[in-house]
């Protein structure tokens, strides 16, 4: 992928629930892209905790006026409990989804760095060379499919 400006919306660390805050802001921004006729794509960021990711994206759909199409590009991205677990799945390390904390101490500082890069661009060219991943945890296969269906739309 080329680079690209990305727009990040203001985390509000510290200041309520992060989900609260996608959900929230999520059918403004949708409305938003939709009304552009830019080259833009629309990641959103949820972690599904204890939920199935089916459910956080119904959920996520749920917030919109009118539902997302196929053919748009709007991307869910629910890693379960954390995006670190996916971390460690990318460095070699066998994951369980169901476990919160393990991950999250030995890849945290990782997830909030430029360290993470690495993780990210051996996924990407997996994936861009149609590399299989061996036992991935079932929410990065989710993810990987949304970027799949936004792939063949650019």
């Amino acid at each position: 992928m080329k680079h690209r400006a990305i727009r990040v919306l203001p985390y509000p660390n510290g200041m309520g629930s992060g989900k609260k805050y996608v959900k929230d802001n999520l059918s403004r921004e949708v409305e938003a892209l939709r009304r552009r006729h830019a080259s833009t794509i629309l990641v959103v960021l949820q972690d599904a905790d204890e939920f199935s990711v089916d459910r956080i994206k119904s959920e996520l759909d749920a917030e919109l006026r009118s539902p997302r199409g196929d053919n748009e590009p709007i991307v869910y991205v629910i890693p379960r409990w954390h995006i670190q677990t996916w971390l460690a799945y990318l460095d070699g390390k066998n994951v369980d989804e169901k476990n919160k904390e393990s991950y999250q101490s030995a890849y945290g500082k990782i997830s909030e760095s430029k360290d993470a890069h690495v993780f990210i661009d051996k996924l990407a060219s997996d994936c861009r060379n149609n590399k299989q991943l061996e036992s991935p945890p079932e929410s990065l296969v989710a993810a990987c499919a949304e970027f799949d269906r936004i792939r063949r739309l650019l």
